[in-house]
């Protein structure tokens, strides 16, 4: 029943509603339908204000909602949520930092050098050293000088720094990534590297531990180790281990030696323009030093000066007022011992087998001697227009113990630090012809014998004399005054050249035969070896060896070598034969080519030489003790002038020997000469006779010197007395 009805009922609607749909409409009024209408508009308006309304209470809810929802996350469970969200993000980046570091640590921090005594850390050694009498002539390897301590420093000097190098210094942990942004910036920009963006403490990474390699694997390494000492130091200890290490040019290393080097003053003395000065050497030390161009030395101090107003460590007064006068005083001239300090140092390496440690050599240098010599030769250079710019000079003097007293291997060592002294290999020219007459004097010639100086030829040699002049028949003694180069050749022929040779290897000279050519000197010899060659000359036969180091010691004062004097002297030559030989290279200074080569108050005996085409010139002799040799020439081997308008050993070398000696001797007592007598011989007539017919009467050689000096005094050495040449 209840189903039908339902089935029933649900018909009759269905039927309802389809009997209205077939119901024709009523026709309407048109005041109806304007009712209607109005009705209708307001129907509308009603259902659109309820519709707003609804919106409006819709929105009102979700807003209240989202209130409840805030207030709700204020006091509980949604903002821990956010907070966990931003807590996680950031532990995850620490934690992807913290393995980069120690990924960075495991690639570049393998074998990194400790950093745990950076006041004794050196590169390479440090060696000092003295003239004879005690004043520095040398600072080799790294001159790092006294350490100083930044904190004590004046403002302006610390300030000069900081301002050029790193103004953010004292605020920073060793490394500046917007210092490094920045400079790669304006690298980039310029397409050249205009700025760093290295720090103090990196810079001082760079200067003590590591090598100047670029690559990126010592960067990062520079970097490292610039975070750990910024973690063991302070940041005034910092920058006093930098401005003790920083190298500032010319062998200065660290503020204290480059005060003493350019300013000769401590740092705490320096004026805000020297602090400039020094401050903007770091940027190319050898370029912007005032010792090399004063003017880009200024310049670079100027933009300092800048940089230090703009950190506000000067006013523009201040910077306004420096004066940059004083740098003509300060570029130093030449220390005239420079290069008897690179020779000190090579023996020392030579003695000690290398250089290991610091060092103290004490020399024999005679440094006001040295200096007199120096300007000596300046002021010939200024007055002889021979002494061209191209032309170098170098000069020595010993003892006849072999101490050297002066040594100068060129005009100017910052032009030229080649030391021409003892390195410089030239030929001696006539400075070789008292060998002959040794010899011949040893074979039994006497100074007073004839000689014929006239053209000779030895196969197709044919050498000539100065101005292709001769004299005859001469003596001995004026073939040699006279620098005679036909006699010499005809003299040496005549006692042979293998006893020239011989001799000359006595005295030292280390020379093959090469020909007749000898006679004018074509071997080739240094300064100081034909300098040794001469000492037996004049040290009545002795020989002696070179050297120039009395004492060497360590930083501590441990000694590490002494020189001791050779008890047992050897001879070279007889004392009986050098008097005759000393009285023939008097008489070149008196009568001869060496008249320029005298000294006041001593008597003074030597030899000039000049090489072919003048090439070189020389002079070489004794005086008093002291011998000492002088040359001139270029490094080029061309003649300096040429035919009567060229250089001669008897002019400038001749002078300036005189010169070099006369300082050298300063204090020291005249010594007499052993005079010489000519003998009456029984065959003197025979010999004038034998040498006009071009023959030579038999002669009393003089044989080989006796063994040592005490054979001479006891009288027990004979002539032929062996073993005693070594």
């Amino acid at each position: 029943m209840a189903n039908g009805s339902g089935r029933k009922g649900g018909t009759s609607s269905r039927k309802t509603s389809s009997t209205r749909r077939r119901q024709p409409a009523r026709r309407r009024t048109p005041a109806a339908r304007k009712t209607n209408s109005k009705s209708t508009t307001k129907s509308r308006a009603k259902k659109s204000t309820a519709s707003s309304s609804a919106r409006r209470k819709t929105s009102s809810s979700a807003r209240r909602r989202t209130a409840a929802r805030k207030g709700a996350g204020s006091a509980g469970f949604p903002l821990f949520r956010q907070t966990g969200r931003l807590f996680l993000r950031a532990t995850t980046a620490a934690f992807f930092l913290l393995a980069a570091g120690l990924v960075t640590l495991l690639i570049y921090g393998r074998g990194l050098p400790p950093v745990g005594d950076l006041a004794s850390a050196r590169k390479e050694p440090r060696v000092e050293i003295h003239a004879a009498n005690g004043e520095v002539i040398g600072i080799r390897g790294q001159d790092r000088g006294q350490p100083i301590d930044a904190a004590s420093l004046p403002p302006h000097v610390v300030g000069a720094f900081l301002a050029t190098e790193d103004r953010n210094f004292y605020h920073h942990v060793g490394v500046n990534p917007v210092a490094i942004i920045r400079a790669l910036m304006v690298n980039v920009k310029a397409g050249d590297v205009e700025q760093g963006g290295s720090t103090i403490t990196q810079q001082l990474v760079k200067n003590l531990l590591l090598t100047p390699e670029q690559s990126l694997h010592r960067k990062v390494q520079e970097m490292l180790l610039a975070l750990k000492i910024e973690a063991m130091y302070s940041k005034d200890e910092i920058l006093s281990f930098y401005l003790n290490a920083v190298y500032f040019g010319n062998g200065a290393y660290g503020l204290e030696a480059a005060s003493r080097r350019y300013f000769d003053k401590r740092p705490e003395e320096l004026s805000i323009g020297e602090a400039a000065v020094l401050a903007g050497l770091l940027k190319a030390p050898s370029r912007f030093a005032p010792t090399a161009d004063e003017n880009k030395a200024i310049s670079r101090a100027k933009v300092v000066l800048a940089a230090m107003v703009d950190a506000g460590v000067i006013t523009h007064a201040e910077a306004k007022a420096v004066s940059f006068t004083r740098l003509a005083d300060i570029a130093e001239t030449d220390h005239a011992a420079a290069y008897a300090a690179d020779y000190a140092l090579a023996e020392a390496t030579r003695i000690l087998g290398g250089v290991e440690q610091d060092l103290l050599i004490e020399t024999t240098i005679d440094l006001p001697a040295t200096r007199s010599a120096a300007t000596a030769r300046e002021e010939i250079a200024t007055k002889d227009d021979l002494y061209t710019p191209e032309v170098q000079a170098a000069a020595i003097v010993l003892d006849e113990n072999g101490a050297i007293h002066v040594l100068i291997g060129g005009n100017d060592y910052r032009q030229s630090s080649f030391n021409r002294a003892v390195q410089a290999k030239r030929q001696p020219g006539s400075a070789f012809k008292p060998f002959i007459y040794l010899t011949a004097l040893e074979e039994g010639f006497r100074p007073e014998d004839m000689i014929n100086d006239k053209r000779i030829e030895i196969g197709d040699w044919a050498p000539k004399n100065y101005k292709d002049t001769y004299a005859g028949m001469v003596p001995l003694s004026e073939a040699m005054a006279r620098s005679l180069n036909a006699a010499a050749i005809r003299l040496q022929e005549e006692v042979g050249r293998e006893n020239v040779v011989e001799i000359a290897n006595r005295l030292g000279l280390k020379i093959d035969d090469p020909g007749p050519s000898l006679a004018l000197g074509t071997v080739e010899v240094t300064p100081l070896e034909l300098a040794t060659a001469y000492l037996p000359l004049s040290g009545g036969g002795v020989v002696a060896e070179p050297f120039i180091i009395t004492r060497i010691s360590a930083a501590d004062g441990t000694e590490l070598y002494h020189h001791e004097i050779e008890r047992v002297p050897r001879l070279a030559v007889s004392p009986d034969v050098l008097v005759p030989f000393d009285h023939m290279m008097r008489e070149v200074v008196t009568n001869g080519s060496g008249r320029r080569a005298k000294i006041a108050g001593h008597y003074a005996a030597g030899k000039t030489g000049t090489s072919q085409s003048s090439r070189d010139a020389w002079f070489a002799g004794y005086a008093s003790g002291l011998v000492g040799v002088v040359w001139l020439g270029r490094d080029d081997d061309r003649p300096m002038g040429s035919g009567h308008r060229a250089m001669s050993g008897s002019h400038a070398p001749a002078e300036w020997w005189s010169s070099v000696m006369t300082a050298a001797l300063t204090g020291v007592p005249a010594r007499e000469p052993t005079p010489y007598a000519p003998e009456p011989r029984s065959d003197k007539l025979l010999s004038h006779l034998a040498a006009i017919l071009g023959v030579r009467a038999p002669r009393e050689r003089q044989g080989p010197p006796p063994a040592n000096i005490e054979d001479i005094i006891s009288g027990e050495a004979g002539p032929d007395a062996s073993g005693y040449f070594e």
